[in-house]
């Protein structure tokens, strides 16, 4: 064979080069769910301290999962202690950023579902008070009117269920709805709508009376305190 040859051979039997496929990234789905578990939770604890929402979702799952009613009661407390001291934050208009009451409703509907009424009833006036300053500067029409209300519908239904005397629940509304100036209250209705006897409201018209030093003259609690006295009284007998 010719030297020719030989070389045409050689030629034909040499194997191609391969075209080198330029690797493609994976999406972060994919690179995530091989992350090791040590670095997967890092990141979820990184997230979770700056996501409020979700370090209370967290929370609330430990909470149902471990948690004795002494819990829930302290985690009740603490979370009304931070919406009625929340530091609010004002827009160029003077309105001020929503507080969020919605945990706060969450825990009530738990401390309703495990009968803890007393703590409730412990609560509510504090919501009650602690929120009327907050809705009258808030920038929505809505919130958190309408999460406190929602707030004090669970006391009020704490406050039927409860060992209470008649009359000292029928006070007890009365209060909320004579210190609120936004009808947050409005669910005590629940409450004084009630067919009470007419002791009850007798024995009631003579505890607000006893509050009568406590609202001055001429501010519009008092002038809602007198009615109501006014009220109860009538629905005692006269």
């Amino acid at each position: 064979m010719s030297k020719t040859a030989k070389d045409k051979s050689v030629r034909r039997k040499a194997v191609p080069k391969r075209k080198q496929v330029k690797q493609q990234a994976p999406t972060i789905e994919s690179y995530v769910r091989k992350l090791s578990k040590e670095r997967l939770v890092e990141i979820v604890l990184r997230q979770v301290r700056s996501d409020e929402s979700l370090e209370r979702e967290l929370h609330d799952e430990i909470l149902q999962q471990f948690g004795k009613p002494s819990d829930f009661i302290e985690d009740a407390r603490q979370l009304v202690d931070n919406a009625v001291n929340t530091e609010l934050s004002f827009d160029h208009r003077g309105y001020a950023e929503v507080v969020d009451y919605w945990p706060v409703r969450a825990v009530f509907e738990r401390l309703f579902k495990e009968k803890q009424y007393e703590t409730l009833l412990e609560l509510g006036p504090i919501v009650a008070a602690g929120s009327q300053y907050q809705i009258e500067v808030s920038s929505n029409d809505f919130e958190p009117h309408y999460s406190v209300s929602e707030c004090i519908g669970l006391v009020m239904q704490a406050l039927l269920k409860s060992e209470w005397p008649k009359p000292d629940k029928i006070v007890y509304a009365v209060r909320l709805v004579i210190e609120d100036d936004y009808c947050a209250c409005e669910n005590a209705a629940e409450v004084l709508n009630r067919r009470w006897a007419r002791r009850d409201w007798k024995q009631a018209a003579e505890t607000l009376r006893k509050l009568i030093p406590e609202y001055p003259e001429g501010k519009y609690a008092r002038k809602r305190l007198d009615r109501w006295i006014a009220m109860a009284e009538e629905k005692g007998g006269g």
